[in-house]
């Protein structure tokens, strides 16, 4: 649907404007929004214009809604990073796109926690076509074909990507592309681009023929983590057959621990996102606790630019950012192999560790423990694998040593041994042996398999009881209660209705609580 020029938001000067309809207090980033004039017409209607502009939110002279725009690259809080950096060093600039010192200066100087401590692309400058400094711009893309000229006119002649995807929470195979593919981003180190597919108009093709160029050329590098889940969702809604797939832990691992000669830690086991934004780029980001978890099928809020555009355009400076550490390396190591051929991570001696692949698709990492966990589904039920090799003894590496993950393993309670136990004998009993089945037919994964076992067999534990024992630091109570929901409603499970009610349905969000009560239940 083609905006009005009053309500558009690009202007070439501005940056972004907003509507007097659209004004809103920003909460979470300490600003207050005013209203700003008709803003002139988008480079496209389907392709809005994010641009943020060099002004810093600290100049006296901001108006109110340029310290908005300003904000706009700041990434939504993530409690596992916010730990003050110890590292005032700006990150090498690896890129032509760089980091603006004086902007990365103010965000060291900043309060601990404010929105300006945090890293965004806000930050980064490169030259224009004039020869000007030029701040990234984000399209935001809600038609197939804005999408498929965007991706043609910006994208397809990159080397190298960032890549990520969004969906919405507990959408089930059955509901099709729109709510199982919701939002796709792209990023090149001047653009981001923000592909809505839950916004295309209705009979749109719902597969962009560029889009699906672009992934499936592996001469194209896409990079991201947990970007093989991300490919098997493409694969498994968009019949996409990605190719040229950079898992960012991989090369992550590689350097990190290549440097400090700990290569029996080199292994496929997936790092958060912000845990390498930290130590690469110099700055923590800032994990939204509602916008991971929102319905992406609509059109976007403001926090959900901010989050989905960070995500992809971090992919592309971290890749740059660690493959400038992996050339210091002497001797250098190989960069990983493309994700898709599940080859071994090489190290500089030419040996290859016999690293599973079935850690890089057991579940995204956990960024924010305060969220229920929004993981693909095809991944989710493909951690029993993962379970599996670690009962036979875990991951071993070409190292005579033992392997990361048989190290951090610790003695468990014997109740979620019991659980765990219980959880393949269902899995193999009762659900599909091929994953892509698992994910047709919506079956419950391990993590809410296990969750409802420990609960269900125990009658005097509460959910935050069987939180405390599944984990130490102990799980947020409501992820394990939406961990036993979501067992209970997808295969079925029996259970004590009074004591589920009580225990379980009071403390779920008011929609799934209304779902569960009219239930019924074997």
């Amino acid at each position: 649907m083609t905006s009005s020029p009053s309500s558009q938001l690009w202007h070439p000067s501005r940056g972004i404007s907003f509507s007097p309809t659209s004004a809103k207090s920003w909460s979470w980033l300490g600003l207050s929004v005013k209203a700003s004039p008709p803003a002139a017409a988008a480079e496209d209607p389907q392709s809005n214009i994010y641009q943020v502009p060099a002004t810093h939110s600290n100049d006296a002279s901001a108006t109110a809604d340029e310290a908005a725009v300003e904000a706009l690259g700041l990434d939504p809080p993530d409690q596992d990073v916010l730990s003050k950096d110890t590292s005032s060093d700006i990150p090498y600039p690896a890129l032509e796109w760089k980091v603006s010192e004086p902007l990365f200066r103010a965000a060291k100087s900043a309060a601990f926690g404010t929105p300006e401590s945090f890293w965004s692309y806000k930050m980064y400058r490169g030259p224009g076509e004039d020869g000007s400094e030029q701040p990234v711009k984000v399209h935001y893309c809600k038609s197939r074909h804005t999408t498929d000229r965007v991706c043609e006119q910006y994208f397809m002649n990159e080397k190298v990507l960032g890549f990520d995807l969004e969906w919405v929470a507990e959408a089930r195979a059955s509901q099709g592309v729109r709510r199982n593919v919701s939002l796709i981003q792209l990023a090149s180190p001047s653009r981001i681009a923000l592909f809505h597919v839950g916004c295309f108009p209705k009979g749109d093709d719902l597969i962009p023929s560029m889009f699906k160029k672009i992934m499936e050329n592996p001469d194209i590098t896409k990079v991201g983590v947990w970007i093989k889940g991300d490919a098997t969702r493409l694969r498994t809604h968009m019949n996409i057959d990605s190719r040229g797939l950079m898992e960012l832990s991989h090369l992550y691992k590689l350097v990190t621990y290549s440097r400090t000669g700990e290569y029996k830690s080199i292994n496929k086991k997936l790092i958060p996102l912000a845990t390498q934004v930290k130590q690469y780029l110099h700055l923590p980001m800032f994990k939204g606790t509602d916008v991971r978890s929102s319905d992406w099928a609509r059109p976007l809020s403001m926090d959900q630019v901010i989050y989905s555009a960070s995500d992809a355009y971090a992919g592309v400076q971290l890749y740059a950012a660690l493959e400038h550490h992996r050339k210091q390396l002497d001797p250098c190591p190989p960069t990983p192999h493309h994700a898709e051929l599940d080859l071994p991570i090489r190290l500089t001696d030419g040996s290859e560790l016999e690293t599973s692949s079935d850690e890089e698709l057991a579940e995204r990492p956990e960024e924010d423990d305060d969220q229920p966990q929004t993981l693909s589904p095809a991944a989710r039920r493909r951690l029993l694998k993962a379970h599996e090799k670690l009962k036979r003894g875990g991951t071993k590496t070409s190292a005579k040593s033992t392997s990361e993950t048989e190290r951090e393993v610790r003695p468990r309670d014997a109740r979620v041994e019991t659980a765990e136990a219980w959880v393949a004998a269902f899995v193999k009993e009762n659900q599909p042996a091929d994953p892509v089945d698992r994910v047709k037919s919506d079956c419950a994964s391990p993590y809410e398999l296990r969750a409802y076992h420990i609960w269900h067999t125990n009658k005097g534990m509460s959910a935050s009881d069987v939180a405390s024992i599944l984990r130490n630091p102990p799980l947020v109570t409501k992820t394990v209660v939406s961990y036993i929901w979501a067992a209970v409603r997808k295969e079925r499970l029996p259970v004590d209705r009074t004591r589920y009610l009580a225990e379980v349905v009071q403390l779920l969000p008011e929609k799934q609580a209304k779902v569960a009560r009219q239930a019924q239940y074997p």
